[in-house]
């Protein structure tokens, strides 16, 4: 029989290590008659049940991110520009904060498809999520005073999330899960402007592509964070 020891750590990425020890061990067990073949037949497809579900949530949370973006270009398109020329305070802070506001919003409708793929509709982080990027994106439109109410009510709910038993630890994927996406974008954009600045004009596109692979694998280490995560302080507490 094979070692068990590399199968076992990486089916604890997916399945996680209690689990995977478990299985392993009957999978072990049960191939000591059937066979070395049979064993890593099982072995693929218990891979397979596990990582279906991460497969098509990635899937789908790259396309809910796209669609936003698609949505709100053509916010933008068929709306007038009164809204980015407006003026007053609190209008100026939510202008000023555009760029940052659109890097949350691309982590949060990233992250949010994601999760409610993996962990269904009624999970906390799920629920959570959806309240902050839907009060973030209507933040981030700038629509006078709705959206001032909308960016208010967010922090509110963060901060009660912050102060409650039940929705701290979902608060606190939420943030870890955004504070990757943040760094990850931030990172794609200053390797883009490294190689804008070290080739010539004429090959910009090796910019544009360097960018959106690096892009793509930040929203991949987005959702290994979010998994992990969720698994850690999440899963504990309602298994228990």
């Amino acid at each position: 029989m094979p070692s068990t020891s590399p199968t076992e750590s990486f089916l604890a990425l997916i399945a996680g290590p209690n689990r995977a020890a478990a299985i392993l061990g009957d999978l072990t067990e049960m191939a000591a008659t059937r066979g070395r073949a049979w064993f890593w037949t099982a072995y693929a497809r218990t891979l397979v049940s596990f990582t279906w579900r991460i497969v098509l949530a990635l899937f789908v949370a790259d396309i809910g991110r796209q669609t936003i973006f698609d949505l709100f270009h053509l916010y933008i398109r068929h709306t007038p520009a009164a809204w980015r020329n407006a003026t007053g305070s609190w209008l100026d802070l939510l202008n000023s904060s555009g760029p940052l506001l659109a890097c949350v919003m691309s982590t949060l409708w990233f992250a949010l498809p994601f999760a409610a793929v993996r962990y269904g509709l009624r999970d906390r982080f799920v629920r959570l999520t959806a309240a902050v990027a839907l009060g973030t994106t209507l933040a981030f439109l700038c629509i006078p005073w709705a959206s001032f109410v909308c960016a208010v009510a967010t922090l509110i709910l963060a901060a009660a999330a912050l102060t409650s038993r039940t929705w701290r630890k979902p608060l606190e994927v939420l943030l870890w899960t955004g504070a990757a996406g943040l760094t990850m974008i931030a990172a794609a954009n200053a390797v883009r402007l490294r190689v804008l600045v070290l080739i010539v004009h004429s090959h910009g596109l090796l910019a544009g592509n360097a960018f959106a692979l690096l892009f793509q694998t930040g929203l991949l280490v987005l959702a290994f964070v979010c998994s992990r995560l969720h698994r850690w302080l999440l899963e504990p507490a309602l298994a228990s």
